[in-house]
């Protein structure tokens, strides 16, 4: 979190690639300040909604990178969700790293090496998706101390409302387009 003006809060994303969160897509309550639910240098977990190349802007939410968290399930962990890279084939089946036997669900003898490396990128991932937990139960004991559900709070229906012109700063084109490729996997 890099700044909070009264419309919503400027999020980095990458080293000069700042993100707007609109105050609208902060909680599933209505708040009147950011402030209420975010301060300065928060680390947070946000979704990507849009990326305008054109206008250079790229929109936020925090709330809707709450969705369909739950509890301490693990089948709903997804190492390629926080960060973790992922291969797919064409017809959109995993690739597992080389040297893994997906049939025995074991690391073929030789690949040490690549079973390291692997271990420790699913265990960064899987300490995020536990930051990640951590924030979304935060929101929600707030949003039961503010005495709201979500849908009293939406009405039961999203909204959004233009945000002023950002104060936010981008970086150039190219490291824009390549930050929208890589969230699309292009």
């Amino acid at each position: 979190m890099v700044s909070l003006p009264d419309y919503g809060a400027f999020v980095e994303l990458e080293d000069g690639i700042e993100g707007l969160v609109h105050i609208s897509e902060l909680a599933e309550r209505h708040i009147e300040l950011p402030e209420q639910i975010v301060q300065v240098n928060d680390d947070i977990f946000v979704r990507v909604i849009d990326i305008d190349l054109e206008r250079r802007r790229i929109s936020l939410s925090l709330k809707q990178a709450s969705e369909g968290i739950t509890g301490s399930d693990e089948e709903h962990f997804d190492p390629a969700l926080y960060g973790m890279a992922a291969t797919y084939d064409e017809a959109g089946g995993y690739v597992y790293p080389d040297g893994f036997d997906p049939a025995t669900g074991e690391w073929l003898p030789g690949h040490e090496t690549a079973q390291a490396e692997w271990e420790r990128q699913y265990a960064e991932a899987h300490a995020r998706w536990e930051l990640h937990k951590s924030q979304v139960e935060e929101q929600r004991k707030a949003d039961a101390e503010a005495g709201v559900t979500a849908d009293a709070a939406t009405g039961g229906q999203s909204y959004a409302s233009p945000a002023p012109e950002a104060a936010g700063t981008l970086a150039t084109d190219e490291a824009l387009q390549a930050l929208r490729d890589k969230l699309t996997g292009a």
